[in-house]
């Protein structure tokens, strides 16, 4: 059975359509996170896009209650229920991730290591917007995957997000050879700031890659 739709009830299609609009809140902070990147010398612009992206976690966690509600009030059919619950679990931790995120960015501009030398802040930026180009990417084809009906696509899709997730572990792989490197010249606290947002990034495929296995084992569990 190719259009696996059909077997949905109502309540079910409508929790497919909820994950989609956390995952649309999550591309949305991306392009948020991407403009202060763009922009990360320039504290008012770090701020704002902090502020924007507290709002749309906020948002996220509303969906995301909503949702849970729905699920636990039996809108969904009971074999498929713990899966949808930990799929908006995933999603929401997605955006929660870019707002851990940002207020990081925030966080150190802020800081001042006057006895140590400045990070090349250039090379780190094109690291992070590399691996934020790739959760774009991902973002993408999970919210195809949840407003896909053919199973033979959603399965590509998913191999194609798997693939995104490589290619951020290559970057993620490499940027700490970079940051072992610069390590001598950093304040600990430089080494954990890079090295921190180097693991979040990572993690926000990750969860891409995660929020997809768990809607094809969903979409398996309906197809039983």
């Amino acid at each position: 059975m190719k259009n696996f739709k059909r077997s949905l009830i109502v309540g079910e299609k409508n929790i497919f359509g909820e994950l989609s609009q956390i995952i649309a809140i999550a591309a949305e902070a991306n392009q948020n996170l991407s403009n202060m990147l763009d922009d990360h010398k320039n504290e008012a612009v770090l701020e704002r896009g902090m502020q924007a992206i507290k709002s749309l976690e906020r948002k996220a966690d509303d969906v995301a209650f909503r949702v849970n509600e729905n699920i636990t009030a039996g809108a969904v059919s009971p074999n498929i229920l713990e899966n949808l619950l930990e799929c908006v679990h995933v999603a929401d931790d997605i955006v929660d991730t870019y707002f851990y995120q940002s207020r990081e960015l925030l966080r150190m501009h802020k800081s001042r290591f006057p006895y140590s030398e400045k990070p090349k802040d250039a090379q780190w930026i094109k690291i992070f917007k590399s691996m934020l180009e790739l959760a774009n990417q991902a973002l993408a084809k999970v919210q195809q995957i949840l407003t896909n009906s053919d199973l033979g696509q959603i399965l590509e899709l998913r191999i194609e997000i798997e693939t995104l997730e490589q290619q951020g572990d290559e970057i993620k792989d490499k940027s700490f050879d970079i940051l072992y490197q610069e390590a001598p010249h950093m304040h600990y606290l430089q080494f954990y700031h890079y090295g921190e947002l180097v693991h979040k990034f990572d993690d926000i495929l990750d969860g891409c890659e995660d929020l997809a296995d768990l809607v094809l084992s969903t979409i398996t569990s309906i197809l039983k």
